[in-house]
């Protein structure tokens, strides 16, 4: 080996040295930071807030449920400072609520469809508004009035159908409520989200207008994996090794990290940063911003020629997602239908779906908006706080009352005449 071969062969060792001993100083003072902040009273994330799995199972045919049985407290919002720790209780059906017992004569029951917002794991069950509307209803109407919480957290239009459709219509509702959330129209096309334990199901709409269920039974995703349906509705994978990465250190190791626990309460002092770490690892986030209006859209430096093709292919996922969800209400109406009960969907955002073609198809919505939401929310969680709860049950009580009354079984009701909703419509 000449002396040119043998310096530089010398460098790149000294380099590698130089480089091993700063990442093991690097990894000592981090060891040394960790045992200061537990000393110093701090836990780590992972046992400070609820976990992703909490309540949850593997379900194969909706991808997850609530495990019947189990109970625990719901701690939130992360990362930000505690604003409640709530009792959380599934029963043996798998419900939020009380057990359901064999239907009563004389009972009118209520069955609600939706995902985080109606089922309400930021507050007591007493104080969901889905419990108080059972409340006032049954003194209200003299009549057992029985509302049926059969929401889960992070459920879609889809969802929410198939379990109608396999399960919900064993309980003998005389009303379905469904609640239509701002996600659905995006988790009707979403198989896997990154950092969920379970993925899920999803329907494709055919050329005839009749939905096929694809990717049932519903396999075991990657933690850190992302998976969606394409404009052919086939499963397509989202994540790239960026949000991989980053998703596979929080979840294995800073999630367990007191240090970590101090610096995301830190980060969590401003929530714009908060939102940019997510948007900069999140393949979803990524991909959800050709959804935006177009001066809102991000700018890709370096590939502006793709642009055009990408806002197309936006343009195409909205209709595509817009026509599914339009679809899925319709489907899951007929479904509810079929069994004589009455049908009623409270959406906040109804240009998510073709809202005046499913009105003249009968099927009956209702938007609920107050001035000022703020005072409703959590600080810093966009579920309702218990006057949220209280405020949607005052608003709820004279809109089903009708449905109530106007129901085709004697009740010992007078009835208001109202003929809307009634069985056999």
């Amino acid at each position: 080996m000449n002396d040119p071969e043998r310096r530089s062969g010398s460098r790149a060792v000294r380099m590698g040295a130089s480089l091993a001993l700063s990442l093991a100083a690097f990894v000592l003072v981090l060891g040394v930071a960790e045992v200061g902040f537990r000393l110093a009273g701090y836990s780590a994330l992972y046992d400070v807030y609820s976990k992703p799995s909490l309540f949850w199972v593997h379900d194969p045919l909706l991808g997850w449920s609530h495990q019947p049985g189990v109970e625990g407290t719901y701690v939130g919002p992360r990362p930000f400072p505690i604003e409640f720790a709530a009792p959380v209780r599934i029963n043996s059906q798998g419900l939020r609520g009380p057990e359901i017992d064999q239907k009563a004569p004389n009972e009118y029951r209520i069955l609600v469809l939706g995902d985080s917002g109606p089922v309400g794991f930021e507050v007591a069950y007493e104080d969901t508004y889905t419990a108080i509307l059972e409340d006032r209803l049954t003194a209200r109407l003299g009549i057992p009035v029985r509302v049926i919480n059969a929401a889960v957290r992070g459920y879609g239009t889809d969802q929410s159908y198939l379990y109608f459709r396999e399960r919900g219509y064993k309980l003998e509702p005389d009303l379905v409520i469904f609640v239509h959330s701002g996600n659905d129209i995006n988790d009707n096309q979403t198989l896997h989200r990154p950092r969920r334990p379970f993925g899920k199901a999803a329907f494709a709409l055919r050329s005839d207008g009749s939905l096929e269920l694809v990717g049932h039974p519903v396999p075991r995703y990657p933690l850190c994996s992302a998976w969606m349906l394409g404009l052919d509705y086939r499963p397509v994978r989202l994540d790239e090794l960026l949000s991989r990465v980053a998703c596979t250190l929080q979840v294995r190791a800073a999630d367990r990290s007191a240090l970590f626990s101090f610096v995301s309460r830190a980060l969590a002092l401003s929530p714009s940063v908060v939102k940019f770490l997510k948007d900069l690892t999140s393949p979803e986030s990524q991909r959800e911003g050709w959804n935006r209006p177009e001066h809102l859209r991000p700018r890709a430096a370096g590939f502006g020629f793709m642009l055009g093709a990408a806002f197309a292919q936006a343009d195409s996922l909205r209709a595509l997602r817009y026509d599914l969800t339009t679809a899925l209400i319709r489907q899951l109406a007929k479904a509810v239908r079929e069994t004589g009960a009455a049908f009623l969907v409270l959406q906040p955002k109804p240009r998510q779906f073709d809202i005046e073609g499913l009105q003249a198809e009968g099927i009956e919505f209702l938007a609920l908006s107050a001035a000022d939401p703020r005072p409703l929310m959590w600080q810093h969680d966009p579920h309702l706080n218990e006057r949220g709860h209280l405020w949607m049950a005052q608003k709820l009580v004279p809109v089903v009352e009708p449905y109530v009354r106007a129901s085709p079984r004697d009740l010992g009701l007078e009835s208001t005449g109202r003929t809307r909703g009634r069985r056999g419509r």
